[in-house]
């Protein structure tokens, strides 16, 4: 009984540290991608959150807060060449950052970065965020794969400034 019950011990304590090695503190997800339009109308466009339920695959949208399948994504700040974003589901979340480089002739590179703290103490919880960011990486590829689809279409890339 002694032994079994050392096992058991051994094992779990394993199992936590195999956890913290396995697992990274800060997890990084993040993609990029390429339209063919100058980067000086999509950058433009891009930038303009008003225009982004024209592409954004969202089941409803709640002033700049879009729910999407799989959390949501608050819109918190718009830059010249950078939005910054707040991902969320379940419940972890983390900064998203989404921006458009104008990528020489006419090409424009449209790449989002998101970076989640998972120095987090109970090991289950690091399980469950790392689960998570892994379906945070396949909505926001669906995003940023939506965007690069609306943007190819040079009547897409072109923001109306009278408004």
């Amino acid at each position: 009984m002694k032994y079994i019950k050392l096992f058991l011990v051994l094992g779990f304590a394993f199992f936590v540290i195999l956890v913290y090695l396995v697992i990274p503190n800060k997890i990084v997800v993040s993609q990029t991608t390429f339209v063919h339009q100058p980067g000086n109308l999509v950058t433009n466009a891009f930038m303009s959150i008003q225009y982004w339920d024209k592409w954004m695959p969202h089941d409803s949208i709640n002033d700049h807060t879009f729910i999407l399948k799989q959390g949501k994504l608050e819109v918190h700040e718009s830059f010249l060449s950078a939005i910054k974003c707040l991902y969320t589901i379940n419940e972890m979340s983390g900064p998203v950052t989404y921006s458009a480089i104008d990528a020489g002739g006419d090409s424009t590179m449209l790449r989002y970065e998101a970076n989640i703290n998972n120095k987090i103490i109970s090991p289950m919880r690091r399980i469950h965020n790392y689960l998570d960011s892994k379906k945070m990486k396949i909505q926001l590829d669906s995003t940023l794969a939506a965007a690069a689809v609306f943007y190819s279409k040079k009547e897409n890339s072109k923001v109306d400034t009278a408004q």
